[in-house]
């Protein structure tokens, strides 16, 4: 069966750097992911029919986006909140793409979202409610996340109506400290 991924690329990245604070505390600086090896992992020798990312501009000399495209994932990066410098729309960019699978493929496959993101929920909204209408639709579901930070609402959809797999496990796997530790 082939799968449909989603990747939160912010919020992979900044609960991976608190894992990165408790494994090794004195680097949480110099954390990167190893975009490859984490791609790897998600995919674990299964058929990619679609592969998404969604984040935020990092800065202009930053080639995070060209190892995207060059890994074959498409991707949309929004701008920051002028006033905020938060994040503006990436988790809804995304969950569009989301829909936009569930709707439109037939048969359904497998979707993989990488995130640890359950906000919204008690709202109507959210990836858990884009879950749910994957679900209800057929499609199986397989959350990647940090348990570090990963929503328990989110990790417990995950568990009970699919697979959920903790990124801790393949730490030294799929991140690697800038000039000090490379990804095994």
């Amino acid at each position: 069966m082939s799968i449909h991924i989603f990747w939160d690329n912010s919020n992979i990245w900044l609960v991976g750097r608190n894992v990165c604070q408790q494994k090794e505390p004195s680097d949480q600086n110099s954390f990167r992911i190893h975009f490859s090896n984490l791609f790897d992992f998600v995919v674990d020798n299964r058929k990619v029919d679609y592969a998404f990312v969604g984040g935020s501009i990092p800065p202009d000399s930053d080639p995070l986006w060209q190892r995207f495209a060059n890994l074959g994932i498409k991707f949309n990066k929004q701008e920051r909140g002028q006033s905020s410098g938060g994040e503006v729309a990436v988790d809804e960019i995304i969950q569009l793409q989301m829909a936009n699978q569930v709707l439109g493929v037939n048969p359904p496959g497998v979707i993989v979202l990488l995130t640890g993101d359950g906000s919204g929920y008690n709202n109507d909204q959210g990836f858990i409610k884009q879950l749910e209408l994957a679900h209800k639709h057929g499609w199986q579901i397989e959350v990647v996340s940090w348990d570090l930070g990963c929503n328990r609402l989110l990790k417990r959809f995950a568990e009970n109506n699919g697979v959920y797999r903790p990124l801790e496990t393949v730490y030294n796997k799929v991140t690697f400290i800038n000039n000090k530790r490379w990804a095994m």
